[in-house]
C-alpha cells in the first residue's frame, strides 16, 4: 500500500511540475528560457506548483523507500528534472525555429 501511494505522491508532483514549467513558457512566449538562470519572466503560480512538485515527489519516495529501496530517489530525480528539462528545451528550440531569419527570397 505504501508503494501505490508513493507512487500517487510522485505522479501528482511530475504533474505539477509539468504545469510549474507550462507557467513559466506561457510567460515567456517569445523568450528562450535559460537552463540554470533565472528566466526573464516568473510567475509566482510556477514558483508554487514547482515548490509543490518538489515536496510531493520528496514525500512519495520517501514513503516508498523501506519498500523499493533507494530506488525511489533515483524516481524522484527524473519526476523533478525531466519535466524542467524537457519542456524548457522544446520551447527553446520553438523559440529559436519561429526566431530563424528564412532563406526564401
Amino acid at each position: 500500500m505504501a508503494v501505490i501511494f508513493g507512487m500517487i505522491l510522485v505522479l501528482a508532483g511530475f504533474a505539477c511540475g509539468i504545469f510549474g514549467v507550462l507557467h513559466l513558457v506561457w510567460a515567456n512566449p517569445a523568450v528562450p528560457l535559460p537552463m540554470f538562470t533565472s528566466p526573464p519572466s516568473r510567475p509566482r503560480a510556477s514558483v508554487l506548483l514547482n515548490v509543490g512538485a518538489v515536496t510531493l515527489v520528496i514525500w512519495g519516495a520517501n514513503i516508498m523507500t523501506p519498500d523499493i529501496g533507494a530506488g525511489a530517489f533515483v524516481l524522484l530525480i527524473a519526476a523533478v528534472l525531466v519535466p524542467f528539462f524537457l519542456i524548457r528545451a522544446w520551447h527553446n528550440h520553438r523559440v529559436a525555429a519561429v526566431n530563424a531569419p528564412s532563406d526564401r527570397h
